[in-house]
């Protein structure tokens, strides 16, 4: 039985018993009054009766008559003269209606002692005087006291109910607040809350907020020297972007996605006369408009109109910068931004001092292939010196040519539920499937086409909350691979900023059978930006319909990783970036283990992504991961 249920327990039982306890001793009182009365007025009529028949004529019939007219005076039981001879005359009173139940008379009787007195004629004993008053008058009146006290004692403890109410919602409200603070703890949400006036609460409060803050603190510690032996392995000294190992890395984890049907865009920038820029400028300048340089790539990236996610840029050697961006394929669109509004270290406008190349590739390319080509693109700029050379992509497999078409296929699609899954699994360490990420597939003009192919476009047009809605449904509708094991559905960021999608997803989750069909959330790492309250209450919404929460790209922005000791997820997912750099770098090695450790030091569990080997998936397991997924899976399997 929980405390608040105790205190009102406690709270009832007290003021019944107060309630009982004032009636029961009100009423006995009044019975003892009564009796006390009773008792009184006998003993004084009988001794009344005693000197007035002491001094009356001692016949018969006047003493008969004398009985009479005192039996009448008043409220008489029984009135009995008894000779000394034996004889007596008794006076008696008939029976009369009582409104006193038979049930309270037995419970508060009236046991009234006769009044005794003697009678003499001049100096002998004539006789003995015996008074019993009536109490069924009396009777009749502690019953009504005993209403009227019911009645008045009700009242009182109706208002006391209403006090101890009040009085117990104001105890419990912190106890609330302590509960909530102790079950978030429970479901990994190290909040911190206000401290109560109540000094147990408070000191038990005090103790949760000083623990939630010291795994905060410990979160921000890791994450900042997480961070910082990131910069230190993977990152350029002197501009902050990817090195050239990371960002082979990354290109590569572009390229071993073998089921996609993604077109990505490798940029390839070139500074010209590096060397005769550094000693006119100096060292320590050109390294400043360096980085410069490398801040505003990111900056106008970012901030296209093109919609453009997850640019990645890397450091190649001196004077080469490599530009990754995923899903983005219209290279001709990018002429503008590369000529017009990048400029160069060292130049005074726009589009100096800088040549590029742009070549779009697919997955499942080599990497060698794709950088020859960039690289050859490249050459072909400086000997023709063209600020841009971009390489011709074969695009004759993609029928829809603008925004309105491509809009009008997917709507299409989604309005006739022309969608599908591709299941994907991931395994721990005994091969066990934990769970199936569900990818989803649209069929457009014909041929059914990979997440990939048509997202890019979906999250252009605005249409990425009708695709997560729609996929929603329809593994509502499909019993998983396996039953019981978790489906999981990739959310969007741009669905969880929509508060209608998140209550048409809620309401999707509660209706799917949540033992058998069980569902899991995978939100990406950009979610992390959004408001605390509301992806909070999300998530606990999601979870208390039984179903998990997790974020998966992690270990591309850490410093909103400490977020998640808030959040109550159930899993973290880190980067396929990673799983590429597991194999062969010891650092990047030292890295994740770091990363696995801090996932578990607060009850979280950490998958790997895009493991493409059976060594990767080993070294995964070395390093403490709980669950691996990508292509080395399904071949190990």
């Amino acid at each position: 039985m929980s405390l608040v249920k105790q205190l009102w327990l406690a709270t009832i039982i007290l003021i019944v018993t107060a309630f009982a306890g004032s009636l029961a001793a009100s009423l006995v009182s009044a019975q003892a009054y009564y009796q006390e009365q009773l008792a009184l007025k006998n003993i004084d009529s009988a001794n009344f009766l005693a000197i007035t028949l002491s001094q009356t004529e001692k016949e018969r019939a006047l003493i008969r008559s004398f009985l009479d007219a005192q039996f009448a005076t008043g409220h008489y039981q029984r009135i009995r003269l008894e000779f000394g001879n034996g004889q007596s005359v008794d006076v008696r009173s008939e029976a009369t209606d009582l409104s006193a139940p038979a049930w309270f008379r037995s419970l508060f009787p009236l046991r009234v002692p006769a009044g005794v007195a003697n009678v003499s004629d001049s100096w002998v004993n004539y006789g003995t005087v015996s008074v019993e008053s009536a109490t069924d008058y009396a009777a009749n009146s502690l019953w009504v006291t005993a209403q009227r006290l019911f009645m008045w004692l009700a009242l009182v403890a109706l208002c006391a109910g209403l006090v101890g109410s009040w009085l117990v919602r104001r105890i419990s409200q912190p106890l609330k607040d302590v509960v909530q603070q102790a079950e978030a703890i429970g479901e990994k949400r190290f909040i911190v809350s206000e401290e109560p006036r109540t000094t147990e609460f408070r000191r038990v409060v005090r103790a949760m907020n000083k623990l939630s803050r010291r795994v905060e603190h410990m979160l921000e510690s890791e994450a900042e020297a997480l961070a910082e032996m990131r910069e230190k392995a993977l990152h350029d000294p002197v501009t902050g972007v990817a090195n050239r190992e990371f960002f082979a890395s990354r290109l590569d984890a572009l390229l071993g996605d073998h089921d996609s049907e993604a077109r990505h865009t490798l940029i390839l920038a070139r500074v010209p006369d590096l060397a005769k820029l550094n000693a006119k400028l100096g060292h320590e300048q050109v390294n400043a408009e360096l980085s410069r340089f490398c801040t505003q790539v990111s900056d106008i990236f970012s901030t296209s109109e093109h919609h453009l996610t997850d640019v990645f840029i890397g450091r190649l050697n001196g004077s080469d910068f490599g530009i990754l961006l995923p899903e983005f394929s219209n290279t001709h669109a990018l002429s503008d931004v590369l000529v017009s509004e990048i400029q160069g270290p060292g130049s005074q406008e726009p589009g100096q001092g800088l040549q590029f190349s742009a070549c779009v590739f697919h997955p499942g390319t080599s990497r060698t292939e794709v950088m020859m080509r960039a690289d050859h693109l490249l050459a072909q700029a400086e000997q023709t010196q063209e600020p841009l050379v971009i390489g011709e992509d074969r695009q004759e497999d993609i029928p829809f040519r603008n925004a309105s078409e491509w809009c009008a296929a997917i709507e299409s699609a989604l309005d006739n539920d022309e969608l599908d899954e591709a299941m994907h699994p991931l395994v721990g360490r005994d091969g066990t499937p934990l769970h199936q990420e569900a990818k989803i597939r649209l069929k457009l003009n014909g041929n059914w086409r990979a997440a990939e192919y048509f997202l890019p476009w979906s999250r252009r047009l605005g249409l990425l909350p009708r695709v997560d809605i729609a996929m929603m449904k329809h593994l509502s509708s499909i019993a998983p691979p396996v039953i019981g094991n978790p489906v999981l559905v990739h959310v969007s960021t741009e669905s969880l900023l929509d508060e209608d999608t998140c209550d048409r997803m809620l309401k999707l989750i509660e209706r799917r059978p949540s033992e058998s069909h069980p569902l899991r959330l995978e939100l990406p790492e950009s979610a992390l930006s959004i408001d605390d309250l509301h992806l909070g209450s999300f998530i606990h919404e999601a979870q208390q319909r039984g179903c998990q929460v997790g974020i998966g790209g992690v270990g591309r922005n850490l410093e909103r990783i400490s977020k998640v000791h808030e959040l109550g997820l159930d899993y973290i997912k880190t980067d396929p970036v990673y799983a590429q750099l597991l194999e062969s770098d010891r650092t990047a090695q030292q890295y994740v283990q770091r990363l696995t450790m801090l996932a578990h030091s607060i009850g979280l569990e950490i998958y790997l992504a895009g493991a493409t080997s059976k060594a990767c998936i080993e070294a995964a397991w070395e390093t403490g991961f709980d669950g691996v997924t990508g292509p080395g899976v399904a071949r190990a399997r």
